[in-house]
């Protein structure tokens, strides 16, 4: 069966005539007539008796057509939600980020992009950098958003990388601190702190660890917790000192709860913020949007206005 087919048994079906269904269809009478033929040759059944100048349909006509008027109008379903993907109205977007960027970074650039594109569905992943990576090179993710140590590479393997902007740490303590008053310190002016730093294996602590190592600073760690949000208020209380995100403080930093300090004569090259996806993976109109939003945005959230 064809749907030309289909539709023209549906036609004539519905207008009870070959020559009025002709005219809808815009096409001859007798193109009609072939057609509606060839499917009952097909089918092995007649669709319509013909009554003189009168028709109507048979039993198995009758059957056809709840099926046909069904399969007619899943087929023009489908026509418009290709045409709302094509127009990237409509769509999914998978998204895989690590934690401290979904929580301080994604919020605004989703919220952006609900707001442009309210027809496309967002799901999101979240687990450190290295799991992300892994949802993106296996195509459980469409992109991902992790952060890394200097300038990503252009070509890895399977992964294509863009740098979103830098991912700057800053020394963070309680406003109450001998530090707080001042806009910069030297690593060497952690020695002895008690550092609250996140647990082993994240991105954050491999990082401090070697900011402090690099400088010959022994590290003090005094708690490891495994949230940066816990940290926060664990250096509010007065408990320590930590290096954190610039992105995770700014809120903190503008109320006057927390000081944040840049760190000088740290040797170690910058950290970013890379958006990954796979090079061979179909870039749809949604992703692009997804993509061209997070390229002009994530920047300007990881700095202080």
């Amino acid at each position: 069966m064809e749907l030309r087919q289909l539709e023209a048994f549906a036609t004539v079906a519905r207008r009870a005539s070959f020559t009025r269904a002709a005219e809808e269809l815009h096409l001859t009478q007798p193109a009609v007539t072939r057609q509606i033929a060839a499917l009952e040759s097909e089918l092995g059944v007649l669709l319509f008796d013909r009554l003189g100048k009168r028709i109507q349909l048979t039993s198995a006509g009758e059957t056809l057509l709840g099926y046909a008027a069904h399969i007619l109008r899943l087929t023009e379903e489908s026509q418009e939600a290709l045409a709302e993907l094509a127009a990237g109205r409509a769509g999914r977007i998978a998204i895989g980020a690590a934690s401290t960027l979904a929580t301080y970074v994604l919020p605004a650039l989703l919220t952006r992009f609900r707001q442009e594109y309210p027809g496309i569905e967002l799901s999101l992943r979240t687990g450190l950098s290295a799991r992300v990576r892994e949802l993106v090179l296996s195509g459980v993710v469409d992109v991902g958003l992790v952060t890394t140590e200097g300038e990503p590479v252009e070509s890895e393997g399977a992964l294509q990388s863009e740098s979103l902007g830098v991912y700057e740490t800053v020394l963070t303590v309680p406003p109450g601190h001998a530090l707080a008053a001042r806009a910069s310190a030297t690593v060497a002016e952690l020695a002895g702190e008690p550092l609250l730093a996140m647990t082993e294996g994240t991105n954050l602590r491999t990082y401090a660890e070697h900011v402090l190592a690099d400088a010959g600073v022994a590290a003090s760690v005094t708690m490891e917790l495994d949230s940066v949000e816990a940290i926060k208020r664990m250096v509010e209380a007065g408990l320590g000192i930590s290096l954190l995100p610039r992105v995770a403080v700014a809120s903190e930093v503008a109320a006057g709860r927390l000081v944040a300090l840049t760190l000088t004569g740290v040797p170690l090259p910058e950290r970013h913020i890379v958006l990954l996806r796979r090079r061979d993976k179909h870039v749809t109109v949604p992703l692009l949007a997804f993509i061209g939003l997070a390229t002009s945005r994530v920047v300007p959230q990881t700095h202080y206005p």
